[in-house]
């Protein structure tokens, strides 16, 4: 595993949703398994491995277009710190358009809910995998079906490489102390770090504490930058 002493702007507290950033779970976050590493630095390729292709941490955005449902009108997705997103066709592309985003999976408060519903997709980070939905007359579409939904803390653009942050149970006399341990969400990348800087995120003291509280927890994701 690799150590590097980093100190780390961050900008997403997660709001929705459980966060399971454990080590078991590094194991398998990886949302692409294909065989040539640098496939993800593509615009379109094709996915060698369909078992489960579409899994992974998504960025939004909603579909403006003005032309008939579900060909229009629903969402952009994005799988973070990608190139490129598998889509439902089988092709890796920039973004991959779906018809829908299903909720059904999402255990949340109505008002949590209709809280990220109500979003326009720039503070939301979903965790889901695509689906195939057929609509007769139009074909097959993808909806995007959410297990977990985080809503940043701030509206601050999120910048940076989206990681989760855990607590390793390192403890040390001196510094540097890599105490934490930092996924790429997205890819099978584990390293070691140290000095995460909370101060610069724009975010109340509340929720500053509550994200110093979940990476002793049960992990946080947050967007980080190299200072």
């Amino acid at each position: 595993m690799n150590k590097q002493s980093f100190n780390y702007k961050f900008s997403i507290i997660p709001l929705l949703g459980a966060i399971v950033v454990s080590n078991g779970f590094f194991a398998k976050v990886s949302a692409q398994d294909i065989s040539a590493p640098d496939t993800t630095d593509s615009v379109a390729v094709t996915v060698k491995n369909q078992e489960f292709p579409q899994w992974g941490y998504y960025t939004v955005r909603r579909d403006f277009r003005r032309c008939a449902s579900p060909i229009c009108g629903g969402y952009f997705i994005k799988q973070v710190n990608l190139k490129a997103t598998p889509c439902l066709d089988g092709v890796f592309r920039s973004e991959c358009y779906v018809s829908a985003i299903d909720w059904t999976s999402l255990k949340v408060s109505p008002s949590e809910l209709a809280k990220i519903q109500n979003d326009d997709g720039s503070r939301l980070l979903l965790r889901g995998n695509i689906v195939p939905v057929t609509f007769p007359g139009f074909g097959e579409f993808g909806n995007l079906r959410v297990k977990e939904a985080f809503y940043a803390a701030t509206a601050a653009p999120a910048k940076g490489t989206f990681v989760g942050l855990k607590d390793n149970g390192i403890r040390c006399i001196t510094t540097p102390c890599f105490s934490t341990n930092q996924l790429v969400l997205n890819k099978p990348r584990i390293s070691q770090v140290s000095s995460i800087d909370l101060s610069q995120t724009g975010a109340t003291q509340k929720q500053l504490e509550a994200a110093t509280s979940e990476i002793f927890g049960k992990g946080l994701i947050a967007v980080v930058q190299r200072r």
